[in-house]
């Protein structure tokens, strides 16, 4: 479980090279993407317990914090000693147990959809596909100027539009599954619950 948790962990840091190309998109399949856009630049802060499961069987949970533009906390539950954070310019992965910290631009992974300000998917990302079903759009990405970081799905509910679930998957085929639950929007943060945070001898306490 603890290895799966690492490798999950840097899975949202850097993907896997997968290859696809972009379908043409249609007349909906634009303003679908208007439509995400303008939710995605119309959250402040959100905030939602995630559960993660890979293919594999593996499962883990833990709590996601938005704070746009920029800031991002992935904080998994215990026993787990991992933590991820985005203050703006890094995703950091911290790991407790090892005393590991590993620093990876934000723009480099399409999951900075979830921060950036303002949401374009003209610029840096490139859309693959928009699928649909009954209540459901699903939308495959990658970022435009290195497709090489990798590609995310991204699953929103249709009425009202929200994000409920993203999919990773690596060069071997092994799938990781975050999907939200119990989501909220408009809560009070403060910057510090994003900044990354210290080792002190056996401890690991925040800045």
């Amino acid at each position: 479980m603890k290895k799966f948790l690492v490798l999950a962990a840097l899975a949202v840091l850097v993907l896997s090279p997968l290859a696809a190309q972009a379908a043409p998109l249609s007349a909906e399949d634009k303003a679908d993407l208007k439509k995400i856009e303008a939710y995605f630049n119309g959250i402040t802060t959100l905030q939602a317990r995630f559960l993660q499961v890979a293919s594999t069987g593996a499962t883990a949970q833990g709590i996601l914090s938005l704070k746009r533009p920029g800031l991002m906390r992935f904080e998994y539950d215990a026993p787990s000693p991992i933590l991820l954070v985005s203050d703006g310019t890094w995703l950091v992965f911290q790991d407790n147990e090892l005393e590991q910290t590993s620093h990876v631009p934000l723009g480099s992974t399409p999951l900075s959809v979830l921060v950036e300000d303002p949401v374009d998917f003209t610029t840096d990302l490139e859309v693959l596909d928009i699928a649909r079903n009954p209540g459901v759009i699903r939308l495959l990405m990658r970022m435009r100027d290195d497709p090489e970081a990798g590609m995310v799905q991204m699953v929103f509910s249709d009425a009202p539009l929200a994000l409920r679930q993203w999919t990773i998957t690596d060069a071997q085929g092994v799938e990781v599954k975050v999907a939200l639950l119990e989501t909220r929007r408009g809560m009070t943060f403060t910057d510090d619950l994003f900044k990354p945070r210290d080792f002190e001898g056996d401890t690991f306490v925040d800045k």
